[in-house]
């Protein structure tokens, strides 16, 4: 199988910004605290590029996907498709 170019951008950002931003986390993950008697406390949540292998990003909105992710992928791009545009190209061979 080929790897995937995923390139996408979002149609407004001002008007969905929340959606944006819960799109954001899920793929690049974050970082969350909160208060104990002892202090703060903090807890990474690992987003998509980091639970995924070989996944990594190319440029700003372009993310580079091995071919055995290509389903986890999809589901998070299907499910913020009324707020971006999406292209993906499959990657044939690296000149």
């Amino acid at each position: 199988m080929t790897d995937l170019l995923y390139i996408y951008d979002f149609i407004r950002s001002r008007t969905t910004n929340a959606r944006r931003v819960a799109f954001t986390k899920e793929l690049y993950g974050y970082t969350y605290s909160w208060r104990t008697k002892a202090g703060i406390k903090q807890r990474r949540k690992a987003g998509l590029l980091e639970e995924c292998e070989g996944a990594h990003i190319i440029a700003e909105s372009t993310i580079f996907v091995p071919s055995q992710y290509k389903n986890l992928f999809d589901e998070l791009f299907d499910r913020f498709q009324d707020i971006m545009h999406l292209h993906v190209y499959e990657v044939v061979r690296e000149i």
